[in-house]
């Protein structure tokens, strides 16, 4: 219907459209919805761009002008967007795709089969710069290999009927596709025979870049399944192994692998991490004559992102601010890519060349009939009106017959950041008397008047597309999690009115009325030693899957969560949803009510660490809404930074609660130094633990729930706001919880600089324990000193947990 039943407009269009099922995690985002006024995210943009591009130029380059051309083509696309984000069918065939490895020998098998997939097909491109592209091959590429889902062993007759029955529904509902599907068929069918087409190559290339097989050669002898490698049934040889020899061989060739790909010096300060190697150091890089090159890897890097986002105050800025950073480096760099081999009479890219496009950076692979410098040419100026410039970095990538691992392309990606562009914004100042400060990041010269504020030219750009944007299409969407509907701007227009969009802070809180006065909390997450995970992957490919594994399980992690949290109350849940600031890759920031906030975190990245196989840092602080985001945001993240478990094996939660001070990075450490402050004898002992183990978090919060479910549990507290009388309940409630730990911290704090500060804050609380009737409180304090941990007892870790509930109701 979108190529007008032109077929090789449709036939483009499909390959771009598929090559989006090995992409699922961008478009998915970490909420599906069922419909929205406005573009979700940066990936959106990307979707409707490699549609739209099929059927007419983009007309203008110009930000402004290339958010309105693709906003324009939405509405066309609705349908099919919705059908991706909502679809649990195409969730699960890319679940199936990420775990079904590429090859099932072991050291071939740790490279997914979506990735050899996109290779392939990226392949199928890049070999064939003098031939005009043809897509059925792009798409032959994508879909050679997807009968492995059904049946490994014959899994080309598999492909072959899952193709046939692709072409039945074709014809059925009378598309324009026959012919080339027929193509496509004829040649996965074909894959695996001796014929020299551009499929075959691909696909060998493909196979040859990610199985190492030199490597793997060297080692066969050490392992009992060698013959398995060169028998035609190599299936039965495994099954005849069985599970334990598999496994064992497996881990055997993966540490000879690690061992002879990664310069294991550059990672000296994380020795433990490669003690699973249990075997010396080789490197034995081979001298290869490679030729010319058949493309590029090109990198994109957005320089200082936090001074980026955290130069903007207001949360609906932000918000936006955080998508931009993803639509520049990723969706805006492929267009001007795309555009310039439009121009000089080339073919479009595919889709399948932005690999990675996470955490503000990319990689995109381009042909080489696109010179270096006419690359580094799109991407010399700086972008306004946003006065920021891209950091590219290029590198050899695919040639004829070999395609460099991923610590070749990051040892020349690092030797180039010399060039490294550092964010610098500058006043254009002429005259003191006649420029006044922008009021949103204090920049001159303001150059007009918004909502009540001076803004300057970058300012007033975000103001302008923030209306539409970020925090404002969060609102906007309906979401279906897990089949139960959630609609946030029923409750922003039922409590906040036509004017939540500037009151962002109030309704993530969870205000019902202008005199509420709850408080939001800031949750900021990092994988711990994820930097060292990801520069420790041996081929590109395995690069891109540890990425995407990571930022799915993260986004199913979420996704469970707030479904978990919808069916029990769906205001909460809008108010979570619309306080997404970013959620991908192993970077999480979440504005959310206060209330909920430690009961979300725990239950999140519990479920991210079964997920992912990561564990995380977190850091929750609960301010007003009116405190400035910018200096919150860089407190939560000094107090993750703080929370990591040294031996970083498990996840670890940090809590602060700011009622009257300035939370800012500076006071995050006053504010730790002054909590687990040392006594003047010299004794290292202390009532703030700041790295909290996120079970112990759960043992915290299932005592206080009375073992009933804790969302239950903070939803009958936030929901007593009825009346007058129900307000002040649900108030006593919430006291309650925390009065145990207020008179214990009230104590501790008469003693603090003393040489009597521990131990008789101790004796004080086993005391209160003995002579307290009330059950909780006693339970309270037998768990709080079970907790002690090297002589520190986490007093104010509690308290500031509990509190967040507290500020949370009002």
């Amino acid at each position: 219907e979108i190529a007008d039943n032109d077929e090789k407009k449709a036939i483009d269009i499909y390959a771009d459209v598929l090559s989006f099922l090995y992409k699922m995690p961008m478009l998915f985002s970490y909420s599906p919805y069922t419909s929205s006024n406005y573009v979700f995210n940066a990936f959106e943009y990307f979707f409707i761009y490699v549609i739209f591009r099929h059927l007419e130029d983009i007309s203008s380059l110009k930000l402004e002008d290339v958010f309105k051309q693709l906003e324009s083509k939405r509405k066309e696309y609705d349908k099919l967007i919705t059908y991706i984000v909502t679809s649990s069918d195409i969730r699960e065939i890319y679940e199936a795709l990420l775990y079904t490895p590429a090859d099932t020998r072991p050291g071939y098998n740790f490279t997914s089969l979506v990735s050899h997939l996109q290779l392939s097909s990226l392949l199928t491109w890049a070999l064939q710069p003098e031939s005009v592209d043809l897509n059925y091959l792009r798409i032959a590429g994508l879909l050679h290999d997807i009968g492995k889902l059904i049946n490994p062993k014959h899994h080309v007759t598999a492909s072959s009927e899952i193709l046939k029955k692709l072409i039945e529904s074709a014809d059925k509902a009378g598309l324009c596709m026959g012919e080339s599907l027929d193509k496509i068929k004829d040649l996965v069918e074909k894959h695996h025979t001796r014929a020299e087409n551009v499929l075959n190559m691909a696909d060998r290339l493909a196979a040859s870049a990610d199985r190492l097989s030199g490597i793997v050669n060297r080692y066969l002898k050490e392992i009992p399944m060698g013959e398995c490698y060169n028998d035609a049934n190599s299936y039965d040889c495994i099954e005849k192994y069985g599970k334990e020899k598999y496994e064992e061989a497996s881990k055997t060739l993966f540490k000879r692998i690690v061992g002879e790909t990664l310069e294991l010096s550059r990672f000296t300060k994380d020795s433990k991490f490669f003690e699973f190697l249990n075997t010396q150091e080789v490197k034995r890089s081979e001298e290869r004559k490679l030729g010319s090159p058949k493309a590029y890897l090109v990198y994109i890097d957005f320089p200082g992102i936090q001074k980026f986002i955290t130069s903007f105050p207001n949360l609906r800025d932000m918000s936006f601010a955080s998508t931009l950073v993803d639509f520049l480096t990723s969706v805006y760099a492929f267009i001007l890519i795309d555009t310039e081999f439009k121009n000089l009479g080339k073919s479009r890219i595919p889709a399948e060349a932005l690999l990675s496009g996470y955490g503000g950076h990319s990689y995109i692979v381009v042909r080489s009939d696109l010179g270096k410098d006419q690359i580094k040419k799109l991407f010399e100026n700086v972008i306004e009106p946003i006065d920021v410039k891209l950091d590219v970095k290029i590198v050899d990538f695919i040639y004829e017959d070999y395609v460099k691992n991923f610590n070749e392309v990051w040892a020349e990606i690092s030797s180039q950041q010399y060039e490294k562009y550092l964010i610098n914004f500058d006043e254009q100042i002429y005259s003191l008397g006649l420029h006044e400060v922008c009021t949103s990041c204090g920049i001159r010269p303001a150059i007009d008047r918004s909502e009540d504020d001076l803004l300057c030219e970058r300012c007033k750009f975000v103001r302008e597309l923030s209306k539409q944007r970020g925090f404002v299409a969060r609102v906007n969407a309906n979401y279906l999690l897990d089949g139960t509907p959630v609609r946030p701007l029923e409750y922003a227009q039922k409590y906040l009115g036509e004017d939540y969009p500037v009151k962002a802070m109030e309704f993530i809180a969870g205000y019902k009325k202008k005199e509420d006065n709850k408080y939001v909390a800031l949750i900021k997450a990092d994988g711990n030693r994820a930097g060292v995970i990801f520069m420790t992957s041996v081929t590109f490919s395995d690069y891109i899957d540890r990425s995407f594994r990571l930022d799915y399980g993260i986004k199913k992690s979420f996704y469970e969560t707030i479904s978990e949290l919808a069916r029990v109350n769906k205001d909460l849940a809008s108010r979570v949803l619309s306080g997404v600031l970013y959620l991908g890759g192993d970077d999480v920031m979440i504005l959310a009510p206060s209330v909920v906030s430690i009961p979300l975190a725990t239950k999140l990245f519990e479920r991210a660490e079964k997920n992912t196989g990561f564990t995380f840092k977190v850091g929750v602080i609960s301010v007003k809404p009116d405190h400035p985001v910018q200096f919150a945001y860089h407190a939560v993240n000094e107090l993750m930074e703080r929370s990591k478990i040294e031996d970083a094996n498990k996840s670890s939660i940090s809590c602060l609660v700011f009622s009257s001070t300035l939370a800012s990075e500076g006071v995050i450490k006053t504010e730790l130094s002054k909590y687990s402050a040392i006594p003047s004898n010299g004794n290292k002992k202390s009532f703030l633990l700041v790295s909290n183990d996120l079970d112990e978090v759960k043992e915290l919060l299932d005592l206080i729930s009375n073992k009933q479910d804790v969302f239950s549990f903070i939803s009958q507290l936030y929901d007593k706001d009825a009346t007058k009388e129900a307000r002040e309940e649900a108030r006593k409630e919430a006291r309650d919880l925390i009065r145990p730990l207020e008179d214990v911290v009230s104590y501790a704090d008469t003693l603090y600089g003393t040489d009597r500060y521990f131990y008789e804050t101790v004796a004080y609380m086993v005391r209160k324990r003995f002579r307290s009737d009330d059950e909780y409180t006693k339970r309270l304090l037998t768990l709080l000193l079970s907790k002690i941990n090297k002589n520190v007892i986490p007093l104010y870790d509690f308290y500031f947990m509990l509190k967040t509930i507290r500020v949370g109701i009002g």
